[in-house]
């Protein structure tokens, strides 16, 4: 797929491909990032798709984004639920300890791109479309980042 083929691509199917993600995750900016990200990452590796076939490769390319955001919320949900509970047994020189351990390994740990948009998306709570404006960068760099501080920090504290 080269770069025109993409842009009627856009032009032609986006609201649908839009449409479809509203319907799966009932979330009109959420639904936004999922397309735009896939657009994203196809302009940066052109995928050889079978002509005929594009419409159909964007569609089940943007249910398989949506189920992936659908099952990471549903991870965070129970994190956070756990977190809470968690945080009703945990003194606060113990939860202080914790959060002293994890800023200590975020400035070691971490890239400085990676901490930025750590701290943007979960500290300020932005969306990657705010956080890859800010910072000049791609909204697929955004979730690159997210994914390798998350691993980071994953299998540091899982160690």
């Amino acid at each position: 797929m080269n770069r025109a083929t993409l842009e009627t691509l856009f032009n032609e199917h986006h609201s649908r491909l839009l449409a479809e993600a509203r319907s799966m995750l009932y979330d009109a900016e959420e639904a936004r990032d999922v397309v735009s990200e896939l657009f994203a990452e196809l302009l940066q590796r052109q995928p050889c798709v079978e002509p005929g076939h594009e419409l159909a490769y964007l569609s089940m390319s943007v249910r398989n984004r949506c189920r992936n955001v659908l099952a990471r919320k549903t991870l965070t949900e129970k994190v956070t639920h756990l977190y809470a509970l968690e945080q009703d047994t945990l003194t606060e020189e113990a939860e202080t300890d914790r959060l002293n351990r994890l800023q200590t390994f975020m400035r070691s740990g971490l890239t400085e791109a990676q901490q930025r948009v750590f701290r943007l998306r979960f500290g300020q709570e932005k969306k990657y479309r705010e956080i890859a404006a800010e910072l000049g960068i791609s909204e697929v760099a955004v979730y690159k980042h997210l994914v390798a501080a998350l691993t980071r920090i994953k299998k540091h504290f899982n160690a």
